[in-house]
């Protein structure tokens, strides 16, 4: 007794040979069914930034008010964060150039952190002010943030050695 299998062999070995030498044209090869897409995995979270640079202690050492050199990284942080996060600001509440009400303080200046974080400088929240470092020689640090509630963009002094 022969199974369906052995059989259904046989068939597809005569239509084979059939089909040998009675046409010039090629035989129609049969298209695979087309296969689904694989989703690309979702993109993993960026890595948090960590600064390159050992931290130094706090030597509470008098830190003299010069010339800034890392205030271009804060301004930019701060526009980044108008920007980017609108929902911080009451724009309709402005002191002027750029001075908005801001609503929620620690949520603007951790944003203001790592928007300096994203730009490879090193910052920290120091409470009422922000400490900004490029290097372990010397950190600058800024207020961002006024006591009424408003953006500011003050240098305020910097210290050497870097004190964070």
């Amino acid at each position: 007794m022969r199974s369906k299998w052995t059989a259904g062999i046989g068939v597809v070995a005569v239509m084979g040979m059939a089909a040998c030498g009675k046409s010039s044209s090629p035989a129609a090869v049969p298209t695979p069914a087309p296969t689904a897409t694989p989703t690309p995995a979702p993109a993993g979270t960026p890595a948090a930034f960590t600064c390159p640079f050992p931290a130094l202690p706090d030597l509470h050492i008098n830190c003299p008010k010069l010339t800034p050199e890392l205030d271009s990284y804060v301004n930019k942080a701060i526009e980044t964060v108008v920007a980017q996060q609108p929902q911080l600001f009451d724009f309709s509440n402005n002191l002027g150039e750029g001075s908005w009400k801001v609503l929620d303080r620690q949520a603007y200046v951790n944003a203001v952190v790592a928007a300096i974080h994203a730009q490879g400088i090193c910052a920290k929240d120091d409470n009422e002010e922000i400490a900004v470092k490029n290097s372990n020689s010397f950190n600058e640090q800024y207020n961002i943030w006024t006591s009424g509630g408003y953006v500011r963009r003050a240098y305020i002094t910097t210290c050497m050695p870097a004190q964070f």
